[in-house]
């Protein structure tokens, strides 16, 4: 029995509800039938004729939040009988509100998601929606479909892909006469001959010299870096190097099955790069393993002492952002006769991570937003649902996906950003960013995988056994997912 759905309130002192009061709630959630709420709400629906879809999501962007309540609108309008009731989730514990609902037996009957969680699938409570796709299916990139399918059922709809990409500052670049990386392309040579010239360190008097500051300097000198990056439990933007040395955390064999890909002589191969970016060449901010995604981004936005850095594209927005308020504030200063002060926007640009020579550069993917569709007793109810979610995802709402500089997720749409000399030839690599397959207790991966890889990057073990520890639990995780998924179908077949 599981109590991990259980969220509950502590108190201003740090105490924590009474274990009895916490035990006796989860036990009764745990209890509940999850059809029982569920049932009762379709029986009440059947009866009245009206069908109320209860929609909740994570916030979006303005743009696309006023696209989602148009074309909530619209649905309502082009089906009579039917309300969406909207319901907008936290993105700080959304999820554990999401989960409780399920456990409770009340989930809502559409959920935005990132990725599918293999939570659910274990638990069965989604609807397959491969029925209701059938006729679109080719419109949408093979890629996104196969992330939400498991035992041959599509578990969810995608809308679009989040991929992470390298972010420039191009001030530094000029400064220190470095060219930027043409068409956002660059080999590894290419990429660690860059970050070479781009890691310096000023003197007290003002003048430039190569590498890191000796350490009797190192306190008196400002010091700048080719390249900040992080590695952590679900952050993966360091892997933009192991993905690019041909590393892959999951692999589907030909045959289908799901294997761990952590063992291949690739996957050491990208450790190894990434180790050498801090202790042979110099060129990263030092303790990799041990930064946040928070504090790599922090350092790049407003140290301004790192010319590179691996984020989601969420960054672009978040530039232009920042250069907004530096500009709302800059006009302040002007105001006041305070030019002395001004700050100058940052300049920047996006390239794919390096690749190697002969090869194309693969983007690994920050997640895929989808939609899912929680059990239904109705099979009206459960159309009307599917049907809500294709609406969601067709026309305007694969175009406003430009403003959150992500992916969409049908073929049809195109590359938004093709007419973009910027963003065009990287966004072209979304597509076939790199995810993960799809298996039940997937989620328990990410802990062991990170803290090898983590000990490795921190000289705490040799990346080789690293690699080996990590390849043998993901392998463990694999093998327990494998007769969970037997369990699962011989128990369905029993009830069929």
């Amino acid at each position: 029995m599981s109590f991990q759905g259980c969220a509950v309130p502590h108190t201003q002192h740090g105490h924590g509800v009474p274990f009895a009061v916490r035990f006796f709630v989860a036990l009764l959630l745990a209890l509940l039938p999850a059809s029982h709420s569920k049932l009762h709400a379709a029986e009440g629906e059947k009866k009245t004729g009206q069908y109320v879809i209860e929609f909740w999501d994570f916030p979006h962007l303005p743009k696309t939040t006023e696209y989602l309540m148009a074309a909530i609108r619209q649905f309502e309008e082009t089906h009579k009988g039917v309300r969406v009731r909207y319901t907008k989730l936290p993105w700080q514990d959304g999820q554990q509100k999401v989960i409780l609902a399920v456990n409770s037996g009340r989930p809502p009957d559409v959920c935005g998601q990132v990725n599918v969680s293999s939570r659910f699938i274990a638990q069965d409570v989604l609807e397959p929606l491969e029925e209701y796709l059938r006729d679109e299916l080719g419109d949408f990139h093979e890629e996104y479909i196969e992330a939400v399918s498991f035992g041959g059922q599509i578990y969810a709809v995608p809308w679009y892909k989040a991929c992470y990409v390298a972010l420039l500052n191009l001030d530094l670049f000029e400064r220190f006469g470095v060219e930027p990386p043409r068409d956002g392309r660059w080999t590894w040579p290419e990429f660690v001959e860059k970050l070479r010239k781009l890691t310096k360190y000023e003197a007290p008097d003002g003048s430039l010299h190569d590498g890191v500051a000796p350490p009797e300097l190192a306190s008196r000198c400002k010091q700048y870096y080719g390249l900040v990056t992080n590695l952590g439990p679900m952050e993966y933007e360091a892997y933009s190097i192991i993905f690019n040395a041909g590393g892959r955390i999951l692999e589907r064999t030909p045959q289908g099955d799901v294997v761990s890909g952590v063992g291949s002589p690739a996957f050491l191969e990208g450790v190894r790069r990434l180790i050498a970016l801090e202790r042979e060449y110099k060129v990263v901010q030092p303790k990799i393993g041990a930064m946040t995604q928070e504090q790599s981004w922090n350092v790049w936005r407003d140290s301004r002492t790192c010319a590179v850095t691996f984020q989601g594209a969420w960054c672009i927005t978040a530039v232009e952002v920042a250069n907004a308020a530096i500009e709302r504030t800059n006009e302040r200063k002007r105001a006041a006769g305070r030019l002395d002060e001004l700050e100058q926007p940052i300049r920047y640009m996006i390239a794919a991570p390096p690749h190697d020579p002969g090869t194309t550069p693969v983007l690994g993917s920050s997640g895929l937003g989808t939609y899912v569709v929680f059990r239904q007793h109705d099979p009206e109810k459960r159309r009307l649902c599917a049907e809500f979610v294709k609406h969601l995802v067709s026309g305007e709402g694969q175009r406003v996906l430009r403003y959150e500089n992500v992916y969409p997720s049908r073929k049809s749409t195109g590359n938004l950003w093709a007419d973009d000399p910027m963003l065009g030839r990287v966004f072209e690599l979304f597509p076939s960013g790199i995810m993960s397959p799809l298996v039940p207790g997937g989620e328990r991966i990410d802990k062991v995988l990170q803290q090898e890889i983590q000990r490795a990057l921190l000289g705490l073990t040799p990346p080789e056994d690293a690699v080996r520890a990590a390849d043998a639990k993901v392998r463990a995780i694999l093998e327990r997912a494998r007769r969970q998924a037997a369990r699962l179908q011989a128990t369905k077949s029993a009830h069929e």
